[in-house]
């Protein structure tokens, strides 16, 4: 199975209906299943006293610059620190589990859309100049972690929650 970690950000759709979007911070990849104890162990303990926080995600950047955009994201600017530091905890107590450590900085962000088209270029630099409006700012509470599986499908990733992890001492779903 593929899996990663994140904090799950639900964004109100039409009629009241919400919409999933998560902020990754751990990036697990292919895990074998008889590995799941052991993960959602560390991730717990990780994050057992660790306050939930508040989060807010506004304005645009892009991966690896904004003058080459690979990838759009809306950033996190209160809470960025917060989220730093999960994902640092995360990071470090799953190192001896044989996951390591990502290189370079982590930046909170919640990806918008990756740029592989003629269109998404145009739209990446409408935004990224301030040509189109960034995405209205978003505020949330953060409470838990969540360990989620990717299954990747011709029409894009489908995700599934395995293990939720509250933060602050909770008991993990």
């Amino acid at each position: 199975m593929r899996l990663f970690l994140a904090i799950e950000l639900t964004t109100a759709g039409p009629a009241g209906a919400s919409a999933p979007a998560h902020l990754t911070v751990k990036f697990l990849g292919k895990v074998r299943p008889d590995q799941l104890p052991a993960i959602s162990a560390a991730v717990a303990e990780a994050v057992r006293d660790r306050p939930p926080f508040d989060l807010r995600l506004e304005g645009v950047g892009a991966f690896p610059s904004r003058d080459h955009p690979r990838v759009v994201w809306v950033g996190a600017t209160r809470g960025a620190t917060e989220v730093a530091d999960v994902a640092a905890r995360i990071a470090t107590a799953l190192v001896p589990l044989g996951f390591p450590r990502e290189r370079g900085r982590f930046v909170p962000h919640l990806t918008l859309f990756r740029v592989r088209s003629p269109g998404e270029r145009r739209r990446a630099e409408a935004l990224l100049s301030g040509a189109e409006p960034a995405p209205p700012t978003r505020e949330v509470r953060v409470t838990e972690v969540v360990l989620k599986e990717s299954t990747l499908t011709p029409r894009g990733a489908i995700h599934q929650t395995r293990a939720t992890f509250p933060l602050g001492g909770g008991r993990p779903g």
